[in-house]
């Protein structure tokens, strides 16, 4: 009876043991990978904590994306999306209550911008950056800063016909005879960049305004806008916001005109880390008070004139209610 008992002593202490074994088994492992997440490299600080710990704002931008972003003749970094970043930079250092805030101007390339986001070499990315799902599988976007897109210019005295059909216009007149609306483009000229989305989208769509194709493949915006000026090209398609500054700097500016229409659809905005809520919030309600308050029309003239009736819409409908 004794041997009998002390088996079944065994048993319940063996099923006890087990049990508890069990029980705390979940616990354990649990615990594991948060005392192995400090070594993670894909875990990192949020933006605004390292900037307060590091006294260091770290502004990227690229070197060739003129107007938005590039070299100045001192040296510096400049452009439209720039300043809007020092916006951002100076409401950073109010929130965090830092008299004094470094900024660290990084160049990045157009292959690396977005892994330089992604890594954190750099805070906020101050360029022409488009927002894709691709790429919002890398980085977080802001709300849009600047509506871009294809566009067209044209001579100041062109032909209003010919200005009001680019520009998507009913006609205010009847044609005579036979001829159709679209026969005022008969053989007019158009140049764009080669090798660009403009040349790609407008060999793709000439046909729309029965333009007889006399498509003439440019180097660069200059070339393009010297055919216009001389009249050897009726008109230039490309990026309008790049269109826009070049005729803001060109010396023969009042000869030109960029058409009111926006071919394609491609809103602008600044990128940062994925995931970094608290400093998105910052940097949307900094644009959101520019656009509110109407100071966005000072920065934005310098590079492309007075806000037409689209950007003025885009800061309206982009502006976060408070």
């Amino acid at each position: 009876m004794k041997l009998l008992k002390q088996q079944q002593w065994q048993q319940f202490s063996l099923c006890v043991m087990t049990i508890f074994a069990l029980a705390t088994a979940p616990v354990v492992s649990a615990q594991m990978p948060n005392e192995e997440m400090a070594d993670i490299p894909s875990v990192k600080k949020q933006t605004l904590d390292r900037v307060k710990e590091t006294g260091v704002f770290r502004l990227g931008f690229r070197l060739d994306d003129r107007p938005f972003s590039y070299r100045d003749k001192a040296g510096n970094a400049a452009g439209y999306a720039i300043e809007l970043c020092r916006k951002i930079v100076e409401e950073t250092k109010a929130q965090l209550g830092i008299p004094e805030l470094m900024i660290e101007e990084v160049p990045v390339t157009g292959e690396e911008r977005f892994g330089a986001v992604n890594n954190g070499k750099i805070d906020l990315l101050c360029g022409a950056a488009t927002e894709t799902i691709a790429r919002r599988k890398l980085v977080s976007f802001s709300i849009p800063i600047f509506a871009s897109g294809i566009s067209a210019l044209t001579r100041v005295d062109a032909p209003k016909k010919f200005r009001a059909l680019l520009a998507g216009e009913e006609p205010a007149f009847r044609p005579r005879w036979r001829a159709s609306y679209a026969q005022i483009l008969e053989q007019r000229t158009v140049s764009v960049i080669a090798g660009t989305s403009a040349e790609a989208w407008v060999k793709e769509r000439i046909k729309e305004f029965a333009i007889i194709e006399t498509i003439v493949e440019v180097a660069d915006y200059k070339d393009g806008i010297d055919n216009v000026l001389k009249r050897s090209s009726d008109v230039m398609f490309g990026d309008r916001a790049i269109l826009l500054d070049s005729v803001m700097r060109n010396p023969d500016s009042t000869d030109l005109i960029v058409i009111h229409r926006y071919f394609t659809h491609e809103p602008i905005t600044l990128a940062l880390k994925r995931g970094d809520e608290d400093f998105r919030l910052l940097v949307d309600s900094t644009l959101s008070d520019l656009y509110h308050s109407g100071q966005i029309n000072e920065i934005y003239k310098p590079f492309f004139g007075q806000p037409d009736a689209t950007a003025e819409s885009l800061f309206t409908h982009s502006a976060l209610p408070k």
